[in-house]
């Protein structure tokens, strides 16, 4: 009873979403704040190949725009898919977004302590 309610807690579910949205935000400021080391410190595979698709004989922020882009984009269909679920199954929702929130406090805790 109790887990269930805390599956269909409103505030929890916002909570979650908050920490995804926010997480996200922090990933994307580091993103344009270190743009000319990106290329040589970016670990995933798809955005170092997205900021290829730009490249150009310097890093400068206009070559990353797509990779930035990229970013936004699966952010909001990520958070977005959450709320029509939310709607759908409101507990189905929260285990999602509690599921994504902990990978997102992951990754804020490796992009502090790199």
């Amino acid at each position: 009873a109790a887990v269930q309610q805390w599956l269909t807690n409103s505030w929890v579910l916002l909570a979650c979403k908050l920490t995804i949205g926010l997480v996200s935000a922090y990933d994307i400021f580091l993103t344009v704040k270190y743009f000319e080391s990106l290329p040589m410190m970016e670990l995933n595979p798809v955005g170092r190949w997205l900021m290829q698709l730009d490249n150009g004989p310097e890093c400068q922020l206009d070559q990353i725009a797509g990779f930035i882009a990229a970013k936004f984009v699966g952010n909001f269909i990520v958070l977005a898919a959450i709320e029509l679920v939310g709607h759908w199954r409101k507990s189905c929702a929260t285990v999602i977004a509690f599921s994504l929130a902990a990978v997102q406090l992951s990754l804020l805790y490796f992009l502090l302590t790199a």
